[in-house]
């Protein structure tokens, strides 16, 4: 079945505030293809010919892919990915940046984004002047601009910075600008990216506070964010995307178990990664793992303790040596649930001349049927030289079919009766 060309439409009707049908959008992977087509399509497109939309072109690809998705006042749509899935193009496209291949994209109302750090400041004007300058191209008159003025400057509380270049300003500084004109501008929709990521703790949760109050009159929202936390504290519904392509869309629930476990299989997939075994002075002979490794992946039993041993040869003293650990989980993003170094636990590391074998552990893992990999450093004192230093060691943790969440805690259970 052939699909219409792209298309953006305002939605007179009274369901949808948003709606993306068939969406496709492709890029090309050398300026020098990008430019020849480009051109080649602004000739089709001034002699009212049409382009070929349907096919992918030599060094073409998909960066989005048949995405389909709805939004209702008040909801909120989070867009969940690994990098390079797609979630900051389905942006541009929704704003207008990015003109769609195929597909449709059909909205009510004003549209206010925050996708990028600065985007739409001039860095030669104030932060005063590009108030005005944002706030138009967000599609606020002078008028509103003046009527908003000085809630948006309380909102974005950059002080003094406020008659200064933006070229001045820090990144952080930026997106408090940013956000005080998107959300003062009294948008329907409103797009925000990770970008948030870049203020801190107090301004995030004043921009939460503020989305909600938002919500509550009926803006819709979609959060792209790595941060799943975000997620099921904020949005109604979620977005999986993976290479460009919709794995799921709905329920925040079921929609994160698709995103972990899909982010999961791909983080297991990956190769041991040996940036260096050993040097000329610390010559590394051998490094095993208790449990042994077996088929690629070290398996540990309930509880069970995972040592690694590294034997050596030692061609002169190494005092002071330090040892880096580093558990990360695959889903969100490889996030570190374990990260200490024999510092942590006032455990010295010397080192004499000669043959001999390191040993660390870490004791009763209690992980609930999932993989996370493994990543160990050592290095000479002050780390002056890095002697040892592997990553993205699989380590599965057998689990229980009456546990479902990634850690099993011991729980006690107990009931006392009064006496009679």
């Amino acid at each position: 079945m052939s699909i219409k060309p792209a298309q953006f439409d305002v939605d007179t009707g009274n369901s949808s505030i948003l709606r993306v049908e068939n969406l496709h959008k492709k890029f090309c992977r050398t300026l020098k293809h990008s430019m020849y087509y480009g051109i080649i399509d602004s000739v089709r497109s001034m002699l009212g010919l049409a382009y070929d939309t349907d096919r992918l072109r030599k060094n073409e690809f998909w960066a989005l892919e048949d995405i389909c998705f709805e939004l209702h006042k008040g909801e909120t749509l989070g867009v969940v990915g690994a990098n390079g899935s797609g979630k900051s193009t389905l942006l541009r496209l929704i704003t207008g940046i990015y003109p769609p291949d195929r597909g449709r994209i059909t909205f009510r109302g004003r549209i206010g984004a925050l996708i990028a750090v600065g985007a739409g400041f001039h860095p030669h004007m104030t932060g005063r002047e590009n108030i005005y300058l944002n706030g138009t191209i967000l599609g606020m008159t002078r008028r509103e601009i003046d009527g908003q003025l000085d809630d948006i400057i309380a909102f974005a509380d950059i002080g003094d910075f406020l008659e200064a270049p933006v070229s001045t300003y820090s990144s952080g500084m930026r997106v408090r600008l940013g956000f005080a004109i998107a959300i003062h501008s009294e948008p329907d929709i409103l797009l925000v990216d990770e970008i948030l990521a870049v203020g801190d703790i107090g301004f995030q949760l004043k921009c939460f506070n503020r989305l909600g109050e938002l919500r509550q009159k009926g803006v819709a929202t979609v959060l792209v964010t790595h941060n799943l936390h975000h997620i099921t504290t904020f949005c109604t519904k979620v977005l999986v995307l993976n290479k460009g392509k919709k794995i799921f869309a709905g329920n925040v629930e079921e929609g994160l178990e698709v995103y972990k476990k899909t982010f999961s299989d791909l983080q297991s997939a990956g190769e041991v990664e040996k940036v260096t075994t050993g040097t000329q002075d610390f010559i590394v002979e051998d490094v095993m793992f208790v449990p042994a490794m077996e088929h690629d992946k070290v398996v540990l039993k309930d509880y069970e303790n995972l040592e690694v041993v590294i034997k050596f040869n030692a061609l002169k003293d190494f005092n002071n040596m330090e040892l880096d650990c580093v558990l990360r989980a695959p889903f969100p993003m490889s996030t570190e649930f374990f990260r200490a170094n024999n510092h942590a636990f006032n455990k010295k590391i010397n080192i004499t001349k000669g043959r001999g074998a390191l040993r660390f552990s870490i004791n009763g893992l209690n992980l609930n049927n999932v993989t996370v990999h493994l990543f160990f450093a050592v290095w000479s004192e002050n780390r002056g030289a890095c002697l040892l230093w592997w990553r993205n060691i699989p380590v599965h943790c057998l689990g229980s079919a009456r546990f479902t969440g990634i850690i099993k805690y011991p729980m006690e259970f107990s009931i006392k009766k009064d006496a009679n």
